[in-house]
């Protein structure tokens, strides 16, 4: 199984299980060793000059609540991990180049780092680059998550809600456990109805 096809099949099912000490999609990425159409690649860890700006977009995109957020998660781990993994060389590279693009463009209009932002200024910052994204076309999730050609708009918000989603934090936090089969309810008020993710 080429490494597009097994985080395709992850995204689908994100949210249905997770294993305690990371995320399944850590987990299976991890153990398919990076497999692509060219081989196999050696894992490149994340540049650490790009974690406190990465960090904070992931919070960024998934913000504390009632519910924890995407630090509390683990989110940003789990993005450089699939850095380290999973993306290949141009994808390291939109990676690495919209990050430090955001920092660059903090600096230029506020005097200080991307990390060092108000939330609502780091929100505006990361909003402005869904201009880049302008006219991209996917077939929903799925297909962004294994697009390598994928805009870094979409690319990190897509990340970032896979790894979310498929976090203890996540799953126990805002997704519902059904089972199936449960009782009939028919008539029932919507408003006590649990969290679902959709996407």
């Amino acid at each position: 199984m080429d490494r597009r096809t097994l985080l395709k099949r992850i995204a689908l099912g994100a949210g249905a299980a997770y294993w305690h000490g990371g995320t399944l999609a850590m987990e299976l990425a991890q153990a398919a060793g990076a497999r692509d159409e060219g081989g196999i690649s050696a894992p490149v860890a994340f540049p650490s000059a790009h974690a406190a700006t990465l960090a904070a977009l992931c919070e960024v995109i998934i913000p504390k609540t009632d519910t924890p957020g995407a630090k509390e998660a683990g989110v940003p781990a789990f993005v450089a991990d699939m850095y380290a993994h999973w993306m290949n060389d141009a994808e390291r590279k939109l990676v690495t180049d919209g990050l430090a693009a955001l920092d660059a463009a903090a600096r230029a209009q506020h005097g200080a780092s991307y990390a060092e932002c108000s939330p609502e200024r780091q929100a505006a910052l990361y909003g402005a680059t869904r201009e880049a994204a302008k006219g991209y076309q996917s077939r929903g999730f799925g297909a962004r998550i294994n697009d390598p050609a994928a805009p870094f708009f979409f690319k990190l918000r897509d990340l970032v809600t896979l790894g979310y989603f498929t976090s203890e934090a996540g799953i126990t936090g805002e997704l519902a456990y059904v089972p199936v089969p449960g009782r009939w309810e028919g008539d029932i008020d919507i408003k006590k109805w649990n969290r679902q993710i959709q996407i």
